[in-house]
């Protein structure tokens, strides 16, 4: 039986027990004065932080991406600011960027003055709006742009706020209109970081995430690593198209939602398709019922010398989805977007998305996307690249005369690759996903202290500048080049 003080007793301990709890909470909150951290940081931020203070800050605050932190904390360049085609470090050195950062800073480091005055105008009228309900006049005004830019029907579009998003976007698109779950990309292929992006990848990036999302099978490129289909276009063209409808046959095309590319392979090798290729792909998906995705979050918007990657083809191809990012705005601000036909569209209009994020259309970022395409078309920074295609082959061809380390370079447009032989036999330096090797870890380095930034892959590296530099800053740049091949020549086995 509860007698009346056995009842006094427990509320007694349940009154202590909050009061403790309270008293937790505000000895906790009490411990923080924000008041101070404020005038903190209000002298930190008129504070020029040298070089070790940022490095060890990076240490102590950040994690970085892929790598290891502290490995690449201490072998990190430190941008202070950029202009035009270079940027400069915190000791005032100047580096020419022959990689646009990511591929994606496609108009160089000074940002146009109309894309500071579109952003600082959408800022000062409507920083943000929920995209669920609310629209923008900056969202009609940029979708009848794309509209405008891509060829066919594609004329209806999705903002997110990057490339792997927008690939993740296409992914749940293309399952909701077939209602068919499976989705084929190739090995050779880089398709962003989040799980369903990264499943996508057939890269060893694809590795660490691994299982990863379900339904996702990889095949075979046109032009594999250790062997080829054939000795010319039309015959790997042929043996390419008939493996993937091999392929297919095994899936069974009735549960296959899309096909995913990169018209022109990116980071994998900067592989252009063989003649009919690309052709041969849509012919397949129109037989079947496949969706072709084009993912141009590297490709679009210039880099290839066509005004998207899928239309380096000899017969007019219109994908069903394509993805973008990257170089719809210069990478100035957080932006994707994913393209698709009418049909599409038209699916949508009565059938949920079932997507949606907070950034989604974001007014600014559009705001960005508008004013820096705006350049783009005013400039004609298209026909700059179309204009130095030649001459960065022309520079290539003569470092693989000057130099026996290179076995060879692929380009199109902008968007280049030199690779890198250790003897006469054509052996790489790095094999596929190999160890690194000291000369090619002297040469990223040699790179650097030359001025130059790029990135480097096994035994590669690339030549992808802005799309804005000139014929003077890019014999600049190859020169680098040529000056920090010399030393690994000297580890070229005769």
């Amino acid at each position: 039986m509860i007698t009346r003080g056995v009842i006094k007793n427990i509320k007694t301990t349940s009154v202590l027990i909050n009061n403790s709890i309270k008293s937790t909470q505000c000895s906790f909150s009490s411990k923080v004065n924000y008041d101070e951290i404020y005038k903190k940081h209000l002298k930190i931020s008129e504070k020029k932080f040298n070089k070790k203070e940022i490095i060890q800050t990076i240490k102590d605050n950040t994690l970085f991406s892929w790598n290891p932190t502290e490995a690449a904390a201490n072998k990190a360049l430190i941008m202070e600011k950029g202009e035009g085609v270079y940027f400069y470090d915190t000791d005032g050195k100047k580096y020419i960027d022959f990689n646009s950062q990511a591929m994606c800073s496609n108009l160089g480091h000074t940002v146009p003055e109309e894309v500071i005055k579109a952003i600082e105008e959408q800022l000062r009228s409507a920083a943000y709006a929920y995209p669920c309900s609310i629209v923008t006049p900056i969202k009609a005004k940029l979708s009848m742009l794309l509209a405008d830019l891509f060829p066919g029907d594609i004329n209806h579009f999705y903002y997110t706020s990057g490339g792997a998003e927008s690939n993740e976007t296409a992914m749940r698109m293309a399952r909701l209109f077939t209602g068919r779950h499976k989705i084929l990309a190739r090995y050779r292929s880089y398709h962003g970081a989040t799980l369903g992006a990264m499943t996508l990848t057939g890269d060893p990036r694809r590795w660490n995430s691994e299982p990863g999302a379900s339904g996702v099978v990889h095949f075979m490129d046109p032009y594999p690593y250790s062997f080829k289909w054939g000795e010319t276009e039309e015959q790997i063209t042929e043996i390419s198209l008939k493996y993937l409808r091999e392929t297919i046959s095994y899936e069974g095309a009735k549960n296959i939602a899309a096909i995913f590319i990169e018209p022109v392979t990116g980071t994998n090798g900067i592989l252009k398709p063989p003649k009919g290729y690309l052709e041969g792909i849509r012919k397949i998906c129109d037989e079947t019922g496949i969706l072709m995705v084009c993912d141009e979050v590297m490709n679009g918007f210039g880099r290839t010398g066509e005004m998207f990657g899928f239309m380096n083809s000899q017969e007019e191809v219109i994908p069903d989805i394509v993805t973008m990012a990257k170089g719809i705005n210069g990478a100035y601000l957080p932006l994707g977007a994913v393209g698709c036909r009418d049909r599409i569209a038209d699916h949508f209009k009565v059938n949920p998305i079932g997507i949606g994020s907070t950034y989604n259309s974001h007014p600014v970022t559009l705001a960005s996307a508008y004013a820096a395409l705006q350049y783009f078309l005013k400039n004609r920074v298209l026909d700059n690249v179309k204009t130095l295609e030649p001459v960065m082959k022309k520079h290539m061809e003569q470092l693989k005369q000057r130099h026996p380390t290179v076995k060879g370079y692929r380009s199109l447009g902008l968007f280049g690759i030199v690779e890198l032989q250790k003897n006469s036999n054509g052996d790489p330096f790095i094999e596929y996903n190999g160890p690194p090797h000291p000369a090619m870890t002297k040469l990223s380095s040699d790179f650097v202290e030359n001025g130059l930034y790029t990135l480097c892959r096994w035994s590669s590296f690339f030549t992808n500048p802005p799309l804005t530099i000139n014929e003077k800053e890019l014999k600049e740049g190859f020169e680098i080049l040529d000056k920090s091949l010399t030393n690994l020549d000297k580890h070229f086995e005769k």
